[in-house]
């Protein structure tokens, strides 16, 4: 038997990742000292990374685990391809140099009594590490890091970002004691691209396919052709005469192809093999028509394939942050105004306001969302010949079955904004925020576009703290253009005014974070003019940024943490001397222990010289080149900065069917 869920979370539930689900898991038990989180293991206590060095009663020398908690962890043999490993819920021990991993905390605490290595599911020796470096993937529900070993890729994900925090600070104390590999820590940018895997196979293929297109369409005009076909495949050099008056067939013959409309090239003969046929058949015209429509046909075939499979020519998957989680954070007065449609005709008033209850739920500042439910059918116009003005009157059939959307949306809103104990009727109540648009003999228009409406029924509900909602019963016009006509009707006769535009049917229950995760491909891109303008990381110089380190570029660190106006502040800031290149560039050093003081230059990325020259572009740095940095804009979602138009997340539906591989 199957409950409804009591929330819009609980909805959601079963669209998350496996770890998503089980970190969601209410359990019993007690926390350990100083974290307060809930437990995420059935089989024992709650286990949050923990800190011997911070939990220990003597000498932190006397401990041999350094953090150890649950994790969820996934592999990927490296030499194999990209053959991922299902995720497993862990619990981690970290020891000196090598993470431990045990089905459950009470086997790591055994194991660690008397090293029965019968406990230990697997390990990680960070010795072997290449790279750590925080994890890009879109799919997992908090943050995770990745660590690169000789053989396997380890994505390992912790139920919090305190808990990644902690893993991540020691796992990378880990590795920068033993010497291994690289530790980046970078900021993921507010937006992000990534390029599909398969991309030269899928061209290589594409090509095929043309060339096997050609082909087909040729072998049709040039080998199959049905006027190039010989009379008598036994005998192609005898003559018509010869091979009528030796059949008692009825055929139908003639000494010129194609019927005789046209004198076919003798390379077209020779190629379709028919070069010393004399007598050929003569195809009657329902032969004609049924090979040019099957040629035809082909042809438009090919056209349309090759053009649908160019658009797949180069895929690209984006990610973002949400729009309330950006850096810098985007400023209140950029926020943009929101206009969420609601398209309703005949369906049921209950699905309709299930959505509008979602749409109530969604993060974003009340102030700046409104919501229109256009009922479609909640009136219809009769018009008579020779009259301007139809007669309008309640659609009573599709109120009796789908129910009164326009009643039901008040109640919805009295049971929200009114006190229980309200002495007034809802439909006095709604009275009060009804208002009818109508047109009459003396004033026939009363709208801006009478090809979408004459007139409306309208309530509107504006209470602080809540968005405000409004409600739209059309008057059809003769030619009403149906969901077409009903959307430009409040675009553009009911004052929607919002910069963005949300069209929803009246079953589709948007998540709560829907705005949020939708509005920031609008609003950056990593193609953006003057993306690369920076500040100068010298003490106390506020000028444009002309070049960086180039060791720590190639190990990923944010440029606007490195980045210099001149050589002489890139000197003056001892950067190569720094804990932040010392930790990025950990394995750039020259072989005779200097470190590699290289520059590259932040706007072409070229090389500079000794005198922070740069050798592509030529610029070097002004020392009185200033820029008012207060004038500069981080976001904007203006065409020119970003082409982005169009967005379509079925994942944030909650009707939606996901399948995961």
């Amino acid at each position: 038997m199957y409950k409804k869920p009591s929330t819009i979370e609980d909805q959601y539930a079963g669209m998350d990742t496996p770890q998503a689900n089980q970190r969601d898991m209410i359990e019993t038990g007690s926390s350990r000292k100083g974290y307060n989180i809930p437990n995420t293991e059935p089989r024992g206590p709650s286990m949050a990374p923990v800190e011997m060095a911070d939990n220990a009663g003597g000498s932190a020398k006397d401990n041999i685990i350094t953090v150890h908690g649950y994790m969820h962890k996934q592999g990927k043999r490296a030499l194999k391809g990209p053959l991922h490993k299902s995720w497993k819920r862990r619990y981690f021990a970290l020891e000196k140099a090598k993470i431990y991993y045990f089905h459950s905390h009470l086997d790591c605490r055994q194991y660690f009594s008397n090293r029965n290595t019968d406990l230990v599911v697997g390990a990680i020796d960070l010795r072997d590490a290449l790279q750590l470096r925080p994890s890009a993937r879109l799919d997992l529900p908090a943050k995770g890091f990745e660590i690169h070993t000789k053989r396997r890729l380890w994505v390992l994900c912790p139920e919090s970002d305190d808990e990644y925090r902690m893993w991540f600070q020691g796992v990378e104390q880990a590795i920068v004691s033993n010497g291994a590999g690289n530790v980046i820590e970078r900021k993921l940018p507010n937006v992000r691209k990534y390029e599909m895997k398969g991309v030269a196979t899928y061209r290589f293929l594409y090509f095929v396919f043309l060339l096997a297109g050609l082909v087909e369409i040729a072998g049709l005009v040039f080998w199959f052709v049905v006027g190039l076909q010989p009379c008598d495949a036994a005998r192609p050099t005898a003559t018509c005469t010869q091979i009528l008056s030796q059949t008692m067939d009825e055929l139908h013959c003639q000494a010129k192809p194609m019927n005789g409309v046209f004198k076919v090239p003798k390379f077209w003969l020779k190629f379709a093999g028919v070069a010393n046929v004399i007598c050929f058949a003569k195809p009657s015209i329902g032969q004609w028509i049924s090979y040019f429509c099957l040629l035809v046909a082909e042809i438009l075939s090919f056209i349309l394939s090759s053009i649908y499979y160019l658009g797949m020519w180069k895929p690209v998957r984006r990610g973002a942050h949400y729009l309330d989680e950006f850096e810098p954070k985007l400023p209140d007065e950029q926020w943009p105004k929101v206009d969420v449609f609601i398209c309703h005709y005949s369906e049921p008033a209950e699905e309709t306001i299930d959505t509008l209850a979602a749409c109530m739920n969604m993060q974003y500042p009340p102030h700046l969302l409104q919501i229109y439910v256009l009922d479609d059918g909640y009136c219809k116009t009769k018009w008579k010949k020779g009259e301007e003005v139809p007669t309008i009157e309640l659609n009573k059939a599709i109120l009796e079955s789908a129910g009164d959307l326009r009643q039901e949306i008040a109640q919805f809103m009295y049971d929200r904004v009114c006190d229980p104990n309200e002495d007034m009727e809802v439909y006095a109540w709604r009275k009060l925020h009804s208002s009818a648009n109508l047109p009459t003999t003396s004033r026939p228009r009363v709208v801006n576009r009478t090809d979408c409406a004459v007139g409306s029924f309208r309530d509107d509900y504006r209470y602080s703290g809540l968005p405000h909602v409004t409600f739209i019963g059309r008057a059809k016009p003769a030619r009403h253009f149906s969901k077409a006509g009903n959307i430009n009707n409040a675009c553009y006769n009911e004052g929607a005014n919002g910069r963005y535009c949300v069209i929803l049917d009246n079953d589709m229950q948007p998540h709560p974070k829907f705005l949020l995760a939708t509005l920031p491909f609008f609003f950056d891109s990593e193609d953006r003019q003057g993306v690369n303008t920076f500040r100068c990381c010298g003490s106390g110089c506020n000028r444009v940024a002309r070049m960086c380190c180039a060791s720590c570029k190639i190990a990923g660190v944010p440029e606007e943490q490195m980045s210099f106006c001149s050589k002489t502040c890139f000197e003056n800031a001892m950067h190569t001397a720094s804990a932040l290149h010392r930790r990025q560039a950990n394995g750039t050093m020259s072989d005779t222990g200097k470190v590699q003081k290289e520059l590259r230059c932040v706007t072409c990325n070229s090389k500079v010289d000794k005198n922070g020259l740069c050798k592509s572009c030529q610029r070097s740095a002004n020392a009185d080149e200033r820029v008012n940095f207060a004038q500069l804009k981080h976001y904007s979602d203006e065409v020119r900065d970003n082409s982005v138009a169009f967005v379509q997340t079925p994942q944030y539906f909650r009707d939606c069917v996901q399948f995961q591989i």
